[in-house]
């Protein structure tokens, strides 16, 4: 009821194996508030092993997290921007609830007003549909060479699920926002693909009827890639496995002088189509062609730090509503941006008969959480120079781990040196002194 997630261990014993349901966790208390603390967390794909070590791991950064949470010690303040097309904010209602517990948190329209984003230390950007004017990419460009921070979540290309529920087939269709000359000027470009992976999230289909009852079954949805990082960069390190919806790759490109990390990749089993391109769940009749999803991982979400050129450097600015002519500040000072060709991964599912939000990490069809709201709470943390967070968070713990079939094979002769072997040292060392008083004095 506190928010506290159970645990099954199996107890190896002698006579056999047994089930035991434990409550890895704690309840953090400030002022009359409450918090969970999960001190056990899970990570797709992992050993139990691994999983125990990750979370020692991350202890420091978790409990540290929980007590800022209820201390109530906000950050600076951040915008997600509107006017472009951009999630409503149900659709982010969840990761906003979640960044103000840290952070003051509001929604702005830039508007062309050159003051809008003065006060904020970042800005997210969510998945824009509509073209952004040349005067807010001006605002926006000249807020980063100010130091700002921004989190760019824009997608090249078109594509729904919703479409899909009434016919079998739907496009992915490119689509521009204006923003693909900044953004390659900061150092990436968003590609008008689409990612196919082998390693994806489930779907239901219909796959035929029991009686009158339609019978489902889940098969995986190769446009929707799911992520399990490898990467020990802070802001990816131990997370969930993280869920993506038609997703494009990345390049990185020009940029002199910037730091370029890749954050999110696909599994090396991928496929990259082009668009315009047609998408069919008719693909899911049969065994995907191994030999087409050959291509390496591609890189869906880059850091960029350093010192950005203006896009607007030798290039005529706008004028402001005066008709004057406005200076332009043509390089930043040191930042950092992050951009991610995947809009939903920061989008909460929404009950619209009820006009509800779900939690952003929790899947309705596979009735799990991920590392959603994970890595988005990481991304703000890093770009907002949460250093003592994020500190925590990069620490390397590594348990020497017993092996415990190598201690049942060998415990009789362990037994025997750690007894044994003392009184054998003894005596050693007593013929040796005996030996050579006896030839010091004879």
């Amino acid at each position: 009821e506190k928010g506290l997630l159970p645990t099954d261990l199996e107890v190896k014993t002698e006579d056999g194996s047994n089930n035991r349901v434990i409550w890895p966790g704690a309840i953090v208390s400030y002022k009359g508030k409450e918090l969970p603390l999960q001190l056990l967390k899970s990570q797709m794909g992992a050993h139990a092993e691994v999983m125990l070590n990750n979370s020692i791991q991350q202890l420091e950064y978790e409990i540290a997290s929980t007590v800022r949470k209820l201390s109530k010690e906000r950050g600076g303040r951040i915008a997600f921007i509107e006017g472009h097309g951009e999630l409503e904010r149900i659709d982010v209602a969840d990761i906003t609830r979640s960044l103000r517990e840290l952070y003051t948190v509001d929604r702005v329209k830039i508007n062309g007003d050159l003051k809008s984003l003065e006060l904020y230390e970042a800005i997210v950007i969510a998945k824009p549909t509509k073209k952004f004017d040349v005067a807010d990419k001006f605002i926006i460009d000249q807020f980063i060479m100010k130091g700002g921070k921004v989190l760019w979540l824009v997608e090249p290309v078109i594509a729904s699920m919703d479409s899909l529920k009434g016919s079998n087939i739907t496009m992915g269709i490119p689509q521009s926002n204006n923003l693909e000359d900044q953004l390659f000027k900061y150092g990436v470009r968003l590609n008008s693909d689409l990612i196919m992976d082998l390693r994806a999230m489930p779907i239901p289909l219909i796959t035929g009827y029991v009686g009158n009852k339609p019978k489902q079954d889940f098969f995986p949805w190769y446009y929707f890639p799911l992520i399990i990082s490898d990467n020990s960069h802070a802001i990816t390190n131990n997370l969930e496995g993280i869920k993506t919806k038609f997703v494009s790759t990345i390049d990185t490109v020009g940029g002199k002088g910037i730091k370029k990390t890749i954050l999110l990749r696909s599994s090396q089993y991928t496929k990259i189509v082009n668009t315009p391109t047609r998408i069919s769940l008719n693909i899911l009749r049969s065994e995907p062609d191994k030999r087409q999803f050959s291509k390496d991982s591609e890189p869906l979400a880059v850091l960029l730090e350093g010192e950005f050129q203006s896009v607007f450097k030798n290039r005529i600015a706008p004028k402001n509503a005066q008709g004057e002519k406005i200076g332009v500040k043509e390089k930043s000072l040191p930042t950092k941006q992050i951009v991610i060709s995947d809009g939903d991964i920061i989008r909460n599912g929404v009950n619209k008969l009820r006009n509800e939000y779900e939690p952003l990490e929790w899947d309705e069809f596979t009735r799990r959480e991920y590392g959603n709201k994970d890595f988005i709470m990481n991304c703000i943390n890093y770009l907002c120079d949460d250093s003592g967070l994020i500190a925590a968070r990069s620490k390397v713990f590594k348990i020497r781990l017993l092996d415990t079939q190598k201690i049942k094979d060998q415990e009789i002769f362990w037994k025997m040196v750690n007894t044994a072997g003392p009184v054998i040292i003894v005596l050693l060392f007593g013929l040796v002194l005996y030996y050579l008083r006896k030839r010091k004095y004879m």
